[in-house]
């Protein structure tokens, strides 16, 4: 025997199948390695989430695959009045949701359509599931014809089992389609943009930007100035803090520990007292003042541990939520528990990211289901080999035919519902004669399944 003649009887369509899988594994790697790049540079970076949570709360994530973002348009983009992105989020489901719709169905048709051909050489076929399949490919009427044949049951073979998994392609085919803009519709959105801001002792909302940490506290202030209160050298004051640094490094300094009763548990260096003897010198704002001992009483705070922090980005101790250098100092506990993000103006219109996901397998899916049926066609089809090209007028041609030879000429003059009661009392079924090339009925007597309980009734396949 010949190579190939020994090799035919292998399950080549099954080999394939399983040969596709690594394919199909694909584009979910690189949908997921897109995802954490996505994450990293979009997301983390913002002081409010898009879920409206502030980066420092507890429970916010800047992971964009993270469950609180299955509904919200985290991938979103622009800073629109409610009228501009309302205008976008309609001309998407007009165009893309239903353009995108009209395109699937109509390839949805042809594809089904020709495997219906295909069907009808090698299995009987019903005259509800060519009707259905012919004329309402892709309408909920079809999905119930459909979803009877997925469950009736015949002579257990490969090649039955090949014609289960077909129909099997074809309903969820035909529901994503349906499904098609609504899906499209809940992967979009728009959102209002957040600004953080902070709760002040006084109940006011200070804006974040304003929000500064504290470098060093100079306790005895009156000592530089005609100043009451100590004095918060922040980093966003540079005058201050350089002033503060000149003064200090000509002296030596004593570590202390200052222990926070709203931090860490364990105490980590943090206060730095300096010693010194003799006139001292304090250089700020042009004036130079001339101190004697002891030294300047100085709190110098350093970055904390992120080890048993807060939150990963408050690590300082101390606050100051204004630019008054005589201000109030707000610990890292009191601002994590008085900071939260407010609804601003303007909005953004984007895509939430785990539905943009899905709705990408989805069409994955739905692609390989036609491309694979097609091929199948293509490979084994009579009647696609031959040229013959189902659509509308050749079907209609093709079922009124076989209804006369099923019902006789009086078929003319009857009614819709006498016609579907005569087909569904009838024992005819379609197929395509191994020796012809066209559709015609034949008698299914004695391959349905007799009426005898609920269960074989809803497994002997669709009728009318």
């Amino acid at each position: 025997m010949a190579f190939w003649d020994k090799m035919r009887p292998f399950l080549w369509n099954a080999f394939l199948v399983i040969s596709s899988l690594p394919f199909a594994l694909a584009p979910i790697i690189v949908l997921a390695t897109a995802a954490e790049e996505a994450s990293v540079g979009y997301i983390l970076g913002r002081n409010c989430y898009p879920n409206g949570l502030w980066k420092e709360a507890s429970g916010a994530t800047w992971r964009i695959m993270d469950s609180s973002y299955f509904f919200t348009p985290n991938l979103s983009f622009g800073a629109m009045t409610f009228t501009q992105v309302k205008v976008i989020d309609i001309a998407w489901d007009l165009c893309v949701g239903r353009g995108g719709q009209l395109l699937l169905a109509w390839v949805n048709y042809r594809v089904l359509n020709e495997w219906l051909l295909y069907h009808m050489e090698m299995h009987l076929t019903s005259y509800k599931m060519y009707t259905a399949v012919a004329f309402e490919t892709t309408t909920l009427s079809t999905l119930g014809v459909l979803g009877k044949e997925f469950l009736a049951f015949g002579q257990k073979s490969w090649k039955r089992f090949f014609r289960w998994l077909a129909v099997l392609c074809m309903l969820l085919a035909t529901l994503y389609v349906l499904a098609f803009p609504t899906l499209m519709a809940a992967m979009t959105g728009y959102i209002t943009t957040y600004k953080p801001y902070v709760e002040d002792y006084e109940h006011n909302l200070i804006e974040w930007e304003k929000v500064s940490p504290i470098q060093y506290i100079i306790e005895d202030s009156h000592r530089v100035g005609n100043y009451s209160k100590p004095l918060l050298a922040t980093d966003d004051d540079p005058d201050l803090t350089n002033a503060v640094r000149n003064y200090t490094d000509h002296y030596m300094y004593e570590i202390l520990f200052l222990r926070d009763p709203d931090g860490p548990s364990n105490p980590e260096p943090r206060s730095f007292t300096f010693s010194g003897s003799g006139l001292t010198v304090f250089v700020f704002d042009g004036t130079v003042t001339e101190l004697d001992s002891p030294t300047l009483n100085i709190t110098y705070f350093t970055n904390g541990s992120e080890t048993g922090s807060i939150s990963p980005g408050l690590t300082r101790y101390f606050y100051s939520l204004s630019s008054d250098r005589q201000g109030d100092r707000y610990n890292a506990s009191y601002i994590h528990t008085h900071g939260s993000c407010k609804p601003s103006e303007t909005y953004q219109w984007g895509f939430s990211y785990i539905f943009l996901f899905m709705v990408s397998i989805f069409n994955f899916i739905w692609s390989c289901i036609m491309v694979g049926m097609w091929l199948d066609v293509c490979r084994g089809s009579r009647m696609y080999k031959s040229g013959r090209r189902p659509g509308l007028l050749r079907s209609v041609m093709d079922i009124s035919t076989v209804i006369k030879e099923e019902l006789g000429e009086e078929a003319e003059r009857m009614e819709e519902k006498e016609l579907r009661r005569r087909l569904r009392e009838s024992d005819g079924a379609l197929l395509v004669p191994k020796k012809e090339l066209r559709v015609t009925r034949t008698d299914a007597s004695g391959a349905g399944v007799k009426k005898r309980g609920w269960r074989r009734r809803l497994t002997r396949g669709s009728t009318f």
